[in-house]
């Protein structure tokens, strides 16, 4: 018998028959994992499978290759915390299928896992205050997801020049490169935003919107592309959001 138990992050639901349901989490110690959930959609549980959710899951199998059976107890509600903030509600849905369609299934990704839970956390906290602040996060764990993934992105040139210039991003190589260097190919190029090479900088819309094209088409052309996958749906509409705002 194969198991585990562990702290892990609900990211997606489906139904399976009548009542029971397939859900993929991502735990912190295993990594991307899916299983079935027994009476999933009684009512006793629907409040508890949910996405986004924090739950002490337990999942077990016979064998190796066996999709298995998740148990989970509910640690926080960030679904129904977040139902009533469009734009928070918006992250969630974007950061958790972006996750669960390029994380490669039973790997442990540690340092993924727990950004995502500090992220999910801030924005429980105070929805309204995370509106205004959660982008950065999320912009940032997409660069950590591509590294972690193999395709990260290289800033190496900003720490030569500092925060104090301007930055563009190369679409083949991921090269970051000064706007001097970028000379004539600016046109060909993906601005950087400086929320990437400053923590303390928060962005506003126009950076969270160059910031989510210029990640979006790295997971794209490198992660979703080779999976034979369109980039997920809450994301597309995540970038649709900010755009008609600006």
């Amino acid at each position: 018998m194969l198991e585990w138990s562990s702290p892990s992050i609900i990211l997606s639901t489906r139904y399976y028959g009548e009542i029971d349901g397939i859900v993929s989490v991502l735990s912190l110690d295993h990594g991307l994992y899916r299983g079935v959930v027994r009476a999933m959609g009684a009512r006793k549980n629907s409040s508890v499978w949910q996405m986004g959710n924090f739950i002490a899951a337990e999942w077990s199998a016979r064998l190796q290759d066996q999709l298995g059976h998740f148990k989970g107890e509910l640690v926080r509600a960030n679904f129904a915390s977040l139902a009533s903030f469009p734009f928070a509600f918006s992250i969630l849905s974007s950061i958790c299928a972006v996750a669960e369609g390029s994380l490669i299934e039973r790997q442990s990704v540690p340092d993924i896992a727990r950004l995502l839970f500090k992220i999910l956390t801030f924005l429980t906290l105070d929805p309204q205050e995370a509106e205004e602040k959660a982008l950065s996060q999320l912009l940032r764990w997409e660069v950590m997801l591509l590294a972690e993934l193999g395709y990260g992105l290289d800033f190496s040139v900003c720490k030569e020049y500092g925060t104090g210039i301007s930055y563009w991003v190369s679409p083949k190589t991921g090269k970051v490169v000064t706007e001097e260097m970028a000379g004539e190919w600016k046109p060909r190029l993906l601005p950087l935003p400086a929320l990437f090479i400053d923590d303390q900088n928060q962005g506003n819309l126009q950076d969270w919107h160059d910031g989510l094209r210029l990640t979006g088409y790295f997971l794209e052309k490198h992660i979703f592309y080779l999976k034979n996958k369109p980039l997920p749906n809450a994301r597309g509409l995540l970038l649709e959001k900010i755009k008609s705002q600006l």
